[in-house]
């Protein structure tokens, strides 16, 4: 029999029954109802190949392209100062002058000892020739018309010493004008006038530069050489000898000189501590931009690629080891993640050697609402000009 207890409490187990039902079935309601996430626009890019130029970055100094360092050849009080420091200067234009004074006397001297010495000659000449008759008549003996012949020889040997002193006077007499050797600017002067200086001293009276054209020094290593090597062996780009003559220079403020250089040599030797060489370019320089010393970079063709795969940048991505990735549009509008190979940055493109394939989709916008497997709904399709535009 039934308590009165359960009687009592069968109609509030019944109710609650019926409000459970009714709330689970509102939820299979909502659940059923429930809008969908959003579908997000994809963009992507479609591999395709072109020609591509490549451009090595190298940096470098400049040097002057003739560089003299003025010194005396002969000693003496500098007297005068015959140039403008910081100007312009022509091969042959005196730059100082020391005393002439003691190589004026030096050569008056030695002219001296010529005319003595040509006196003298002509003595001995007459004494000779008047020998040679008196010896066939054996009026005088053989060995007198020996003496008097080396007598004669003697002489003539004088004469020509005195000859060559006096021209060495006159070219220290000369050198007492010291003049620029070459065509260029001159620096700054070491001494004034009243200095001392003697012949062929270690400090230079003054430096004359150069500056049209300048050269520059690059500097690359040799495993780059022994890359670029193999690379041209193997047909990975070609290259012709006038790209030798398209030199780009990037100067110290990030502006780009205006004239292009042209290789001259690259130097024949590795250095042993640092393991890289020199490369010596020559750039035109009539305005004067360039000065020695300045640091540059150059751009410099490497050569061309004919069959080039290129990529937006911010479509690659790496994993925690340092790989390279890009998400890609399968056929089946499934998201694929590939691994890739790069070589370098173009033009804010990576250029792509292994991986990609002609017709792939590769993800550019919208990389953080996909992921590997999962179905894209909507994409469309962006332009190479827009993705190398760094703006959009």
């Amino acid at each position: 029999m039934i308590s009165v207890k359960q009687q009592l409490l069968q109609p509030f187990s019944l109710s609650l029954a019926l409000l459970s039902f009714a709330f689970l079935q509102g939820c299979e309601d909502k659940q059923a109802t429930a809008p969908q996430g959003p579908q997000y626009d994809i963009g992507y890019v479609t591999v395709a190949t072109k020609s591509v130029e490549l451009r090595d970055e190298m940096p470098g100094r400049t040097v002057a392209s003739y560089e003299a360092e003025v010194r005396p050849q002969v000693g003496g009080i500098i007297l005068q100062q015959l140039f403008e420091e910081g100007t312009m200067v022509t091969k042959g234009q005196p730059l100082y002058q020391i005393d002439p004074a003691p190589f004026q006397l030096s050569l008056d001297q030695a002219r001296s000892d010529l005319n003595k010495a040509t006196a003298n000659l002509a003595t001995a000449r007459n004494r000779a020739d008047r020998y040679r008759r008196l010896v066939r008549e054996k009026a005088v003996s053989r060995q007198d018309y020996d003496d008097a012949v080396a007598t004669f020889q003697e002489a003539q040997s004088n004469v020509a010493s005195a000859k060559a002193s006096v021209e060495n006077a006159k070219i220290n007499l000369n050198y007492t004008k010291v003049n620029a050797p070459i065509n260029g600017r001159a620096g700054r002067s070491s001494v004034t006038a009243g200095a001392l200086v003697t012949a062929n001293q270690s400090a230079p009276l003054v430096t004359v530069q150069t500056y049209n054209p300048m050269h520059v020094d690059l500097t690359a290593s040799s495993t780059e050489l022994l890359q670029f090597r193999r690379e041209l062996a193997q047909g990975t780009f070609k290259r012709s000898d006038a790209e030798l003559s398209d030199i780009q220079l990037s100067l110290e403020d990030g502006t780009t000189y205006d004239q292009p250089g042209t290789i001259l040599f690259s130097d024949i030797n590795i250095d042993e501590t640092t393991g890289s060489f020199v490369l010596r370019v020559s750039f035109p320089n009539p305005q004067q931009i360039l000065l020695p010393g300045m640091f540059v970079r150059a751009s410099i063709p490497r050569g061309v690629v004919d069959k080039a795969i290129l990529i937006p940048a911010k479509a690659l991505t790496r994993t925690p080891k340092g790989d390279a990735q890009v998400s890609v549009i399968g056929q089946d509008s499934k998201v694929e993640v590939k691994t890739v190979q790069t070589d370098r940055l173009v033009n804010n493109q990576w250029l792509i050697t292994k991986g990609l394939n002609v017709g792939d989709k590769v993800i550019v916008d919208g990389l953080q609402f996909v992921r590997s497997g999962a179905p894209v709904s909507k994409s469309h399709e962006i332009s190479s000009t827009t993705t190398n535009n760094p703006s959009k």
